[in-house]
């Protein structure tokens, strides 16, 4: 049996299920190139669970992960992914691959910031698409995602942008330098999608110090909250319950 799972934003949020799981299982591997604990390490994990975990790195899932499947095919094995694991088109791959195999797989799911959206006052219906902003490299530059929150935009609805992770420098973005490298491109396009809309960053949510704060693209752009991993929202067409609830649940002035 192959096992994916989700195991939370801090080590306390693994359910009984996920738990037992994990302890019954002959090998676990992890993953933090998709996401990290907002609070917490994986340690603490590895403690209470009574097990050693074996972190794969990209490759490891996305090109390697064949010769695990056939393991699954004769023993428990899992694989362990910060949040939920079926936010992610790799790792729903990897549950392709497991039927394709004959692999008998189950999916245990965690506490993510998809679940976690309605603390700020936005209504979760209405969020559209979501876009993961990607920081620019060399010969490498991409803007579909502002493409996906115009098309949000158009049509009333919020969108929820995931930041850019660089695991093998350990790295993550800020809602800061998104909303800088967002600007950028608006320019270029002439666009005042950010100018006109209400801008929620996500900070660290799942733990003691995370906050949630709404207000204009400059206010948001100079925040420095050290709280990670970071998310930004921006907000669609709002109804009077949801700037009700952004103004006390987020601090929109």
């Amino acid at each position: 049996m192959f096992y994916l799972i989700g195991i939370g934003l801090n080590p306390k949020q693994i359910t009984l299920e996920a738990k037992q799981a994990i302890e019954g299982c002959s090998k676990v591997f992890f993953e933090r190139y998709t996401s990290y604990y907002s609070e917490g390490e994986i340690s603490e994990l590895e403690e209470v669970c009574g097990k050693k975990f074996v972190e794969l790195k990209r490759e490891g899932v996305e090109q390697g992960f064949d010769a695990i499947l056939k393991e699954a095919g004769q023993e428990d094995v899992a694989l362990l992914v910060f949040g939920n694991p079926l936010n992610a088109t790799t790792h729903v791959q990897l549950l392709l691959d497991a039927k394709a195999q004959g692999v008998k797989s189950k999916v245990l799911v965690g506490v993510s910031v998809f679940g976690l959206l309605g603390k700020s006052g936005l209504d979760v219906y209405k969020f559209g698409r979501v876009a993961t902003i990607v920081a620019p490299k060399e010969n490498f530059a991409p803007e579909s995602f502002f493409d996906i929150i115009e098309e949000n935009s158009k049509a009333g609805l919020h969108s929820l942008c995931l930041l850019d992770i660089d695991a093998e420098n350990d790295l993550m973005m800020s809602v800061s330098e998104a909303l800088v490298l967002l600007e950028k491109i608006a320019k270029k396009r002439k666009s005042k999608i950010l100018e006109s809309a209400v801008l929620v960053g996500l900070y660290g949510l799942g733990s003691a110090k995370e906050m949630i704060k709404a207000g204009k693209l400059q206010e948001l752009k100079r925040s420095s909250y050290g709280a990670f991993p970071q998310s930004l929202v921006v907000a669609g067409k709002l109804n009077e319950k949801e700037l009700e609830g952004l103004k006390e649940l987020a601090g929109l002035d």
